[in-house]
């Protein structure tokens, strides 16, 4: 029964980061502020496209994870 929690709980992290990710990385350009100019604006979205992407490829190994608990 515990193996079924754990891998519930992985589809539930799972469920959350995808589309986290993918709103953060559609939304990057938004979420910085519009007084913040130049070479650092770029940088900000930047971090913020690429903590996106590592939300959902979290997401993708949380996933996994579930199903590995599962097959097991």
């Amino acid at each position: 029964m515990t193996e079924i929690l754990d891998a519930l709980t992985c589809f539930v992290v799972a469920c959350v980061l995808f589309p986290l990710g993918v709103w953060g990385r559609g939304s990057a350009d938004n979420l910085v502020l519009p007084s913040v100019l130049g070479e650092d604006r770029e940088h900000r979205v930047t971090v913020l496209r690429r903590g996106a992407m590592t939300c959902q490829v979290l997401a993708v190994v949380f996933a996994l994870a579930g199903f590995l608990l599962l097959a097991t």
